[in-house]
């Protein structure tokens, strides 16, 4: 505990905020804002290997015949003018923000630190991951979402 924790007499849950979503009460930690920062900075970092390997898996297809639209350039598949490698990385970002907003649930017990997308995809539908996310983001950041409005 910090001096100032110990000076007002504050305990570390007042770090956390609960929202409810489907009947289902979750505590989720505040991140301090360099946490916040470092876990910006992880959802934004992919592994190239794997985008490569999605990518392949993507459009191996594609790259098999002449198709009217499609284009192979630099490693990329351009659909209609659009990068099948920037759709890839923003794909794996998704995943990256999802886990990375799970980490910050509070579990009832163990720990969710080395917890991995497939889990959560294993376990929760899209919708239902997409939804968490937005709440967990309303309780880190509150106002964020009307903020970005204007």
């Amino acid at each position: 505990m910090t001096k100032l924790f110990e000076s007002l007499n504050i305990t570390p849950a007042i770090k956390t905020k609960s929202f409810e979503l489907n009947g289902h009460t979750f505590k989720v930690n505040i991140p301090l804002s360099s946490e916040l920062d470092a876990i910006v900075e992880r959802i934004a970092k992919v592994d190239q290997e794997i985008v490569k390997v999605r990518l392949e898996k993507m459009t191996s297809a594609l790259t098999e015949t002449e198709i009217a639209g499609v284009e192979v350039k630099d490693g990329d598949v351009v659909i209609d003018g659009k990068s099948t490698k920037e759709i890839v990385v923003s794909v794996l970002q998704m995943e990256n923000r999802i886990t990375e907003y799970f980490k910050l649930l509070v579990p009832q017990t163990g720990s969710l630190a080395d917890l991995t997308y497939e889990e959560i995809n294993s376990e929760f539908p899209l919708q239902v991951q997409l939804e968490l996310v937005e709440k967990i983001n309303e309780a880190i950041q509150p106002g964020y979402k009307d903020a970005r409005k204007n």
